[in-house]
């Protein structure tokens, strides 16, 4: 075996390796952060918060939100913490809806929703967060593709 044979091969080897470790970290990043985060700003005296409490459960809502988000309930007071970059909410409900990196999806949900307006607003969210995802996955081809476009 010629010694640029054995270099040919280690170096294909070489990139074959980091087009494996490159696929499998981006396949783990995608399942790892599947589900839009559904930050609910809540106040225990806000009738409102508890209309929306009771469309969560309606069939409808409760079958997207299984599927695709997860919910997380802040209260609305003086030592509550947004991720940065978030516009503080006008007041309760406010929902927002943010990626796994903790950015806005779309712009927040605020005030009283009927469920048609509520199931709008996750519709939109779902839609433009497999955008996002798709646009994501274009932009970090495997090592592979990044040299011979396959």
């Amino acid at each position: 075996m010629s010694l640029k044979t054995l270099l040919l091969g280690l170096l294909i080897g070489a990139f074959s390796m980091l087009y494996a470790v490159d696929e499998l970290n981006s396949t783990q990043d995608i399942n790892s952060s599947d589900k839009i985060t559904f930050l609910y700003i809540d106040s225990d005296t806000c009738e409102f918060c508890r209309k929306l409490d009771r469309m969560l459960d309606k069939p409808k809502v409760a079958e997207l939100l299984e599927k695709y988000f997860v919910i997380k309930r802040e209260l609305l007071n003086e030592d509550l913490e947004l991720p940065q970059g978030l516009p503080l909410p006008y007041g309760t409900p406010t929902v927002y809806f943010l990626d796994s990196k903790e950015q806005a999806v779309i712009e927040p949900m605020r005030g009283e929703k009927t469920e048609q307006e509520l199931l709008d607003f996750l519709n939109e969210a779902i839609n433009e967060y497999k955008n996002m995802k798709t646009q994501e996955k274009n932009k970090s081809k495997g090592l592979w593709e990044k040299f011979f476009g396959k």
